[in-house]
């Protein structure tokens, strides 16, 4: 185990004061294999599948082999006793404001989600709402009341489904309200992408506080505006991070041009073949350097007269969102994507978890 890791487990061992409430859920992405990349050695809470890609008129239009590829996983988790949730999504306005302008789709979304949590091995469904921009007062009230049948249909289940969200967070609109997040049973409130390969600037991923629109602070005061209790709320950590070429040495500069995803430790290249650097690599070879204010961390390197920034989510930073957790007495966390760490950072906070609680 790198030298970075074997620290993270003696750090995430003295955060977790609250550790049997705090939770850790994980995505299982559909374009990462399952077989031996993805398997964490310590038992997670929940496994959300993604994803099941939501089309404009309520049918499901990308199931990305489920469930037909996907037994191993199945039967591993059933056998571990681990919740598996299929999420579903929507990932831009337009789909969105299709969709929920018509009741015949919406009734055909309600179907479609029935059908989903019939399966045995489908604990519960997770929906992914990314909607950042203004839409119609009737597409949000049919999308509500939505949450209000199929909160209902989950409840009728035997035995009961499990009905969780992703909430987004700094966008010019808020789809959920305090009645339609009554509906679930947690919320998993956006904790990353506060800035992005487009961003104009380079920046942290998951900053805990500053002047960003996504922070961990603004996600947990976000959430509980919207009635949403803190043992149901989990917040969404990456294990990825983004490195720009940046104008200047300034870590939080100018960004030229699009950035690039980085893993946090090497992956082997056929699994991922477009993600070519990782945090692991850099910073062994550059160092690090750790932001107070946003607890993350970054490093940074001249290539050529251009300078290079990249931001992530490691050892220290994780040890500074747990002790945020452990203080706000917050749910849990969600890692995405799994096995962008090789498994090793979910295994020292599962360990640590164990180690804590005596087992």
């Amino acid at each position: 185990m790198p030298a970075f890791l074997v620290a993270l487990v003696f750090s995430l061992f003295s955060s977790f004061v609250h550790a049997k409430s705090v939770q850790a859920w994980a995505y299982q992405a559909w374009w990462m294999p399952y077989e031996g990349l993805t398997k964490p050695g310590a038992k997670l809470d929940r496994v959300l599948f993604f994803e099941l890609k939501v089309g404009n008129h309520g049918g499901i239009v990308e199931r990305n082999g489920w469930p037909e590829k996907w037994s191993n996983l199945r039967a591993d988790l059933k056998k571990n006793s681990t919740p598996l949730d299929l999420t579903l999504t929507i990932l831009n306005v337009r789909d969105f404001e299709t969709l929920f302008q018509s009741e015949e789709s919406v009734n055909r979304l309600l179907e479609q989600c029935n059908r989903l949590i019939i399966d045995g091995d489908v604990a519960g469904l997770h929906l992914d709402f990314e909607v950042y921009s203004a839409v119609s007062a009737p597409a949000l009230g049919r999308f509500r009341q939505f949450m209000v049948d199929l909160a209902k249909n989950m409840r009728s289940q035997i035995p009961v489904k499990q009905l969780s969200v992703f909430l987004p967070i700094g966008g010019e609109v808020q789809i959920y309200d305090v009645r339609s997040l009554a509906q679930v049973d947690h919320v998993v409130a956006q904790g990353y992408d506060a800035h992005w390969r487009q961003s104009p600037t380079a920046g942290p991923v998951a900053p805990l506080d500053g002047p960003t629109a996504v922070t961990w602070k603004k996600a947990v005061a976000t959430a509980l505006l919207l009635g949403v209790k803190k043992e149901r709320l989990l917040l969404s950590y990456p294990l990825y991070g983004y490195e720009w070429k940046t104008k200047d040495k300034n870590p939080r500069g100018i960004s030229l041009g699009e950035g690039v995803l980085t893993t946090l430790i090497p992956i082997d290249p056929q699994f991922l073949p477009d993600i070519q650097n990782n945090v692991y690599e850099r910073t062994k070879r550059l160092g690090t350097t750790n932001d107070p204010l946003s607890g993350s961390s970054y490093y940074q390197f001249r290539k050529n007269e251009q300078w290079f920034t990249g931001w992530y989510e490691g050892q220290w930073a994780l040890g500074k969102k747990m002790e945020f957790l452990r203080d706000q007495k917050i749910g849990g966390v969600a890692f995405f994507v799994k096995g962008y760490d090789g498994g090793e950072i979910i295994d020292s906070f599962l360990q640590g978890r164990i180690k804590r609680e005596g087992k």
